[in-house]
């Protein structure tokens, strides 16, 4: 294999970017959702938001929760009036969860909140240091892909 044009990623810059990711996803979920919601809570939103109605096994799966916990979840969403539950028109023993119109506005109003709270760092850059954060943006996109693709390939090796 031919040696690479680019230098090997510094020593510990992989625990080093891990970190600096959770700690801004932890941030930003205790700034924008304080109390209102728990971060699972908001996940789960998100995923009804951005794919549609789901049954609650396929929710849990992909949430990666054990079904009570996301039945408790969903529950706790739907009593805010953010999601509701109905029968699996398909097999009347399931159950479909779906956001509603209010909760769809109340996610994008966070996700808008959350990016707010972005740009006012991004907008404090200087033109060179913003411009090296956008040039990175593939790689983090690549990342994430990556552990996606990581997930789904040991998922289905069980």
């Amino acid at each position: 294999m031919p040696a690479s044009k680019y230098p090997a990623a510094p020593a510990g810059a992989a625990p080093r970017l891990r970190a600096a990711v959770a700690r801004i996803d932890r941030l930003l979920a205790r700034e924008v959702l304080g109390g209102a919601l728990t971060r699972t809570q908001f996940s789960v939103l998100g995923a009804l938001a951005r794919q549609g109605p789901q049954r609650l096994s396929a929710l849990a799966d992909r949430e990666g929760l054990n079904p009570t916990m996301l039945s408790r979840v969903v529950g706790a969403l739907e009593r805010s009036g953010w999601v509701e539950r109905t029968p699996d028109p398909g097999d009347g023993r399931a159950v479909v969860a779906g956001i509603t119109a209010a909760g769809r506005r109340r996610y994008e109003q966070l996700q808008a909140d959350r990016s707010a709270l972005v740009q006012e760092y991004l907008d404090g850059l200087d033109p060179a240091d913003a411009g090296r954060l956008a040039a990175a943006l593939p790689l983090l996109e690549g990342l994430a892909d990556h552990l996606r693709d990581h997930h789904r390939t040991a998922a289905a090796a069980r």
